[in-house]
Order: C-alpha cells, then sequence, then structure tokens
C-alpha cells in the first residue's frame, strides 16, 4: 500500500498566530548528551502506521560558529546528530530527510529538540524546516 504524503509544520513552530516560523533555540548544554532536553522542535507522530520525515535548517546570526545538538528520544539521549553551524550564515541544512516514526508512548520518548553547545549562547541559532508526514506505511 502506498503512503500518503502531507507537509506539515514543526509542531512547535505552531505559535497560534503564524505558522513555519523559525524556532529559537534558547537550550544550551554540553556535547554530547546533555541531562536535559533542549529546546523543543517537534514530537513525532504517535500513529503506529505514521512515519514523520524530518527536514531541519539552522542559522546562525552569532559573529562565531556555533555548535548544534538534535536530540531524538529521552533527556540525556546518545541519539543526538551534532553540526557546527558558521557564523552569520544563511540555511544550514541539519537534517535531510531523515524518517523517524513512533518510538514510545512517552511523548518525551517521541520528541525532537536541539540545544546550542555551551552555557550562554542563546538565541543565535534559530532552527526552521518541514515535515513529510508518509501515512499508511508500515
Amino acid at each position: 500500500m502506498a503512503g500518503v504524503f502531507s507537509k506539515q509544520f514543526f509542531s512547535s513552530s505552531a505559535n497560534g498566530i503564524y505558522y513555519g516560523l523559525p524556532i529559537s533555540i534558547t537550550g544550551s548544554g554540553t556535547f554530547p548528551s546533555a541531562p536535559n532536553f533542549g529546546t523543543q522542535i517537534h514530537t513525532i507522530a504517535s500513529g503506529s502506521t505514521e512515519i514523520d520525515e524530518v527536514w531541519l535548517y539552522a542559522t546562525n546570526v552569532a559573529t562565531t560558529p556555533r555548535g548544534l545538538a538534535v536530540q531524538f528520544g529521552y533527556t540525556g539521549s546518545t541519539y543526538e546528530i551534532i553540526q557546527t553551524i558558521p557564523s552569520r550564515s544563511g540555511l544550514t541544512l541539519i537534517i535531510p530527510g531523515l524518517s523517524v516514526g513512533k518510538t514510545g508512548s512517552a511523548s518525551d520518548e517521541r520528541t525532537i529538540a536541539a540545544y546550542v553547545n555551551g552555557t550562554s549562547y542563546t538565541g543565535d541559532v534559530t532552527v526552521t524546516g518541514f515535515i513529510n508526514r508518509i501515512s499508511g506505511s508500515t
């Protein structure tokens, strides 16, 4: 059976007025595996036959490069993708269509979050992108 695709905003970009706005990464921590979630970006679909294909881009307005960790699932997770975002950069591709499905029943098990490496680098990095939700997949 072929899946049905629907393009969606990240669940955390829905501020009630404008959908799809960049999400400011205000969480910070130390690589790897910060003990807490960073800034929440998206909650993965909870249906057993749904897959979210994640496309994530980051921008850094600071004058120095920033390290960005994208977390998948649990706090302190080793499931992190780490990339340096160049200074004064435009959109840098971070997640190129990674497919993720239901990973657990609790909402934190289905969370995608991000943090900036360090202790005081909040607000310099924003993320944007979209989800291709594929329904009817197995």
